[in-house]
């Protein structure tokens, strides 16, 4: 299928996996295939893929392009920041390398959502809570960020009250929940292989 215009994906892989006991999401094993794996098939059909990385040389084995945060140790906002910053494409299909079902249906419904005035799209849950990985984002958001990181704040809700994002009730969405889900911790991990 030929690729979504303007969008590019991109896979957040610098956290410190400090929750899974230091062992990388990424490389975790589901039927067979790591979580890598198993996103990168899902949504390369869609859109060109990125890895944001910590540094850059521990990665130099993967064969995609590899974007290495500007600035280190701050979460995701960094990682965000970075590819919108040096991305040619537009729009940015961002999610997390623990994510393993994100697919092309949620990406699809995203970009559908995408209209001129809007900068970011997200879904939410029955609560309200925000899910700002599994989200799509626009270039014209990186003062936002730029100025969010220099007053040291770092959550991503924080910056999705800021911009013109456009939340969308999962229950309004054709899919279930489970394809935004992460997975951080081993007790998560152990619940996920148990699973029919």
């Amino acid at each position: 299928m030929q690729h979504l215009p303007n969008l590019a994906t991109l896979i957040l892989m610098g956290g410190q996996n400090k929750r899974m006991n230091g062992e990388h999401k990424a490389f975790l094993s589901l039927h067979e295939k790591t979580f890598l794996e198993h996103i990168i098939e899902n949504l390369n059909p869609y859109a060109p893929t990125y890895l944001s990385v910590n540094t850059q040389s521990l990665y130099e084995h993967l064969n995609y392009p590899l974007i290495e945060d500007k600035y280190k140790d701050i979460g995701p906002i960094g990682g965000i920041y970075t590819a919108l910053s040096s991305i040619p494409e537009e729009y940015v299909f961002i999610t997390a390398c623990d994510m393993p079902f994100v697919n092309g249906e949620l990406i699809t419904f995203l970009y559908n959502q995408l209209d001129l005035d809007t900068s970011c799209v997200v879904m939410s849950d029955k609560d309200g809570r925000f899910y700002p990985l599994g989200g799509i984002y626009h270039k014209s958001m990186l003062p936002l960020i730029e100025a969010q990181i220099a007053e040291g704040n770092y959550r991503l809700g924080a910056l999705l009250k800021r911009t013109h994002a456009k939340i969308i009730p999962l229950s309004q969405a054709p899919f279930e929940e489970k394809l935004l889900w992460n997975i951080n911790t081993p007790e998560e991990y152990k619940s996920l292989l148990q699973e029919k």
